[in-house]
């Protein structure tokens, strides 16, 4: 660049840059040096300074990271490759619009193990239209709040205030019609608290055909719960340090649809007893303390949990490999 025309651009620091685009510093180093993302010009003293085409940029690359795509698949792409990239992603839009006229719902669904299943089966169902299928939550309520599904279905294993406030945020973002919330644990307080006109709750499991078949029936709204809110107390602290888990969910949701080459279902069956102590563990990790002698009783239940946990899923592992299942184990 000639000194006229580098006189002439507005450069900006790798904290602004950081600022405008929600990457981390961290994040920015690396995908320079790691992946040629950006190639950002030095000052006199050596800092790095960006243009604002570098921002723009590096803004398009994350919309495309939070929606799924690695950056060592993407940051390479010229200029054209990306936008087109871009294009495909936000056409999707359009899409969903005509799916409305054609009075078909639009859904979205997040969660570990139902979008597994969904895709392994490459389901679409012929009274809906899935606009979105995945577990990232970042890419979740972005293309909620872009698309505006009209259904939204939810997967936690826990109902908690985090679960609730989420719900909220999605309600505002998208004015979605139902949300549907399925959970393996929760307190009959929350399940009352969270039930109302558009959101429904179904404990898991459940299977793809109940799921959408409750959306179908929910022609009449849900009476509105007015009981009074129970006010939570906080916990007291426990000292309690978990085994490590051995598989993540994502391998969970693998392992628990793959069929045994000797017709046994034992890989199922051993990966549905882990999912649910894993559940229950972090239920009990979250359950509202309203005395000392409470705190003490669930952090007996969650560390025994813990425990029968850790040794179902050393099971697990014997019986995959024996099998000969390929599957990865955390750390």
């Amino acid at each position: 660049m000639t000194s006229s025309k580098k006189e002439n651009t507005s450069y900006y620091s790798i904290g602004a840059v950081a600022r405008l685009t929600g990457i981390t510093v961290h994040t920015l180093r690396v995908w320079e040096q790691r992946y040629n993302a950006i190639e950002a010009e030095r000052s006199d003293s050596g800092r790095r300074q960006y243009t604002s085409h570098d921002v723009d940029r590096l803004m398009s690359l994350k919309f495309l990271v939070d929606r799924g795509c690695q950056i060592s698949s993407i940051a390479a792409l010229s200029e054209n490759k990306l936008n087109k990239l871009l294009n495909e992603y936000n056409n999707q839009k359009s899409i969903s619009t005509a799916v409305r006229k054609k009075d078909k719902p639009s859904v979205a669904i997040f969660g570990e193990y139902l979008p597994a299943k969904i895709k392994k089966i490459n389901c679409n169902l012929d009274d809906f239209a899935i606009v979105f299928c995945g577990s990232d939550i970042n890419s979740f309520k972005a293309d909620s709040r872009r698309i505006k599904p009209d259904i939204i279905i939810l997967e936690f294993a826990v109902i908690d205030e985090h679960v609730m406030r989420l719900v909220g945020e999605l309600r505002k973002i998208t004015n979605s019609r139902r949300i549907i919330v399925i959970y393996s644990y929760a307190r009959s307080v929350d399940i009352k608290r969270i039930n109302d006109d558009i959101t429904r709750t179904m404990k898991a499991p459940v299977t793809l055909e109940e799921i959408f078949n409750t959306i179908s029936l929910l022609n009449t709204p849900i009476p509105i719960n007015n009981s009074p809110k129970v006010e939570i107390q906080p916990k007291r602290p426990v000292e309690f340090t978990a085994p490590a888990k051995r598989f993540s969910r994502n391998t969970l949701a693998v392992l628990g649809d793959i069929t045994s080459s000797i017709a046994c279902e034992c890989p199922h069956h051993l990966t549905e007893l882990v999912i649910n102590l894993s559940n229950f563990e972090a239920y009990s990790a979250e359950c509202v303390n309203k005395s000392p002698e409470d705190a003490e009783l669930h952090a007996y239940l969650q560390s025994t949990t813990a425990s029968c946990r850790a040794a179902m899923e050393e099971a697990l592992e014997k019986v995959a490999i024996a099998e000969g299942i390929d599957f990865e184990v955390i750390g």
